[in-house]
């Protein structure tokens, strides 16, 4: 995985710093970090479903997001 690190701050940025501040999901099976879905679907405009998969073992789940009613 590749982090985008602005060129003006690439002397100052650890990109390992930036990756332990970006919230994440942990795979299941290995505790790999998994920092994006790999898709995304909205069921209706309060819930959002989203499939994840780790790079590194292949273990694929889906989370479900609910939104508070606006």
């Amino acid at each position: 995985m590749r982090l985008f690190v602005p060129a003006a701050a690439k002397s100052s940025v650890d990109p390992a710093r930036i990756a332990r501040t970006r919230p994440t999901n942990e795979c299941a099976q290995c505790g790999e970090s998994i920092f994006m879905p790999e898709w995304s679907e909205w069921l209706n405009p309060a819930c959002a479903r989203h499939l994840w998969q780790c790079e590194a073992c292949g273990y694929s789940f889906e989370t479900t997001v609910r939104f508070a009613a606006a």
